[in-house]
């Protein structure tokens, strides 16, 4: 179970980081919409936050990335640490620009971890009683804009992370497979087990059956196992 969390969520983290490359075309919106993901490879339980609108985000029009996701995803694992003791966790912002794309991509990430036949994650909500992100201001964090060789080497480094993305569902799904085969063979034994059983008490239950009707003998001892039935007849 861990390993194919493990798997799942590096995949998951992939496909967040991939569109990263911020430049000094940010702009500032009236609002947006954010959601964060939360987990930790030790175990199988992951929240999520209700998709919450905030005010004045900055937001690159050329990339079409969110500014300041790290800063937003330092204030969801500050809070797991501080107020819900539960520190190293692995915390993702995704965001849009309306409710409805962002209430989608919640939706759509929700689905990796309620389907049992990709795992058995337990997903627990946290709602804007419990959390509440806090608005960035990028003003002086912005970067500047990206030389020619910037580029290549993130154009590079991103299509490295889809190689590891890609690699990491293919592992998640062998994982998944082997689990599977590993249950069937254990729900196999255990029937094997439970058809021995019962073999054994029915050819104790003959064997005592065999002594009563043989005159002159002691009864067999009803708790003996069937190896020392034999013996005593």
């Amino acid at each position: 179970m861990m390993k194919i969390l493990k798997y799942s969520m590096l995949a998951v983290i992939m496909a967040a980081v991939l569109p990263t490359s911020a430049s000094a075309k940010g702009v500032v919106l009236p609002k947006g919409y954010l959601f964060g993901f939360i987990a930790n490879f030790t175990d199988s339980v992951v929240y999520f936050t209700d998709v919450q609108e905030v005010d004045s985000i900055w937001y690159d029009n050329s990339s079409h990335f969110l500014l300041g996701r790290d800063i937003y995803a330092n204030q969801l694992r500050n809070h797991f640490t501080e107020n819900m003791k539960m520190p190293h966790r692995t915390c993702i912002v995704s965001f849009g620009l309306s409710r409805k794309d962002a209430e989608k991509k919640l939706v759509k990430m929700r689905k990796l971890y309620t389907d049992k036949k990709k795992g058995n994650y337990e997903v627990r909500n946290l709602n804007e009683n419990q959390f509440r992100f806090s608005t960035v201001n990028m003003e002086e964090s912005i970067e500047a804009p990206m030389t020619k060789a910037e580029k290549e080497a993130a154009k590079e480094a991103r299509k490295k992370a889809e190689q590891k993305a890609k690699a990491a569902k293919k592992e998640a799904k062998k994982a998944r497979k082997e689990a599977e085969k590993a249950e069937k063979e254990a729900a196999q034994a255990r029937k094997e087990a439970r058809e021995a059983a019962k073999e054994a008490r029915k050819q104790s239950a003959k064997a005592r059956k065999a002594q009563k009707d043989m005159p002159g003998q002691r009864p067999l001892d009803p708790n003996l196992p069937p190896a020392e039935v034999e013996m005593r007849e």
